[in-house]
């Protein structure tokens, strides 16, 4: 924690409450500390997005994270990718996909969204492009599976069908979010890739 407080010049408090937060939420027995440090650090350096911007982004989401199958390095990857390209604070883009995340956990726990969107809703306009919502087994598929194969297909959607699809994806209100992780699907795998090859 020190010594990520050093390269980031923030107070070992501060880093050490993101840290707790990440720790608590991504952790799963894998992994030690100082991964999660390294990754934040090697994506701050190779980015436009702070290594603190990137910590805070992922303390906005991190407590739901596990629930949508979302791992730490997509997760760091998604915030780091869409600061650097957008330039918003990390709290607006944080907030913004725990918003999305969390239409996901809702869905996966059976409600209506207030936008009224549902799981058939939700799985008929992915599947309309060719993506499956839920596994063999009838359950729900990961969010890391569903953002990379959506990822994947995005560039041969026409302006229309990727509107749409974030609109239900990301919500009527995060939906610009939606789009700016989508149209920058290269930079966010080359960020995981960044994250997940970080230690030491």
């Amino acid at each position: 924690m020190v010594k990520l407080a050093q390269v980031t010049g923030q107070s070992a408090q501060e880093v050490s409450d993101q840290m707790t937060a990440i720790w608590n939420n991504f952790d799963d027995g894998s992994t030690s500390l100082e991964h999660y440090a390294d990754a934040l650090t090697k994506l701050g350096a190779a980015t436009a997005a702070s290594t603190d911007e990137i910590a805070e982004g992922l303390e906005k989401f991190a407590a739901i994270a596990d629930t949508v199958g979302l791992s730490y390095e997509t997760a760091a990857a998604a915030v780091a990718t869409v600061v650097d390209r957008t330039r918003q604070s990390a709290d607006v883009v944080g907030t913004s996909f725990k918003t999305i995340f969390a239409r996901m956990e809702g869905l996966t726990l059976g409600e209506t969204l207030d936008d009224g969107v549902n799981l058939n809703k939700y799985s008929a306009a992915l599947e309309s492009v060719g993506i499956e919502v839920l596994n063999a087994s009838g359950e729900l598929r990961s969010m890391d599976d569903l953002l990379g194969e959506l990822g994947e297909k995005w560039q041969y959607f026409g302006e229309e069908t990727q509107i749409a699809l974030a609109q239900t994806v990301g919500g009527i209100r995060q939906y610009n979010q939606m789009i700016a992780l989508m149209d920058n699907w290269d930079s966010v795998q080359r960020n995981i890739t960044l994250a997940t090859e970080s230690t030491g």
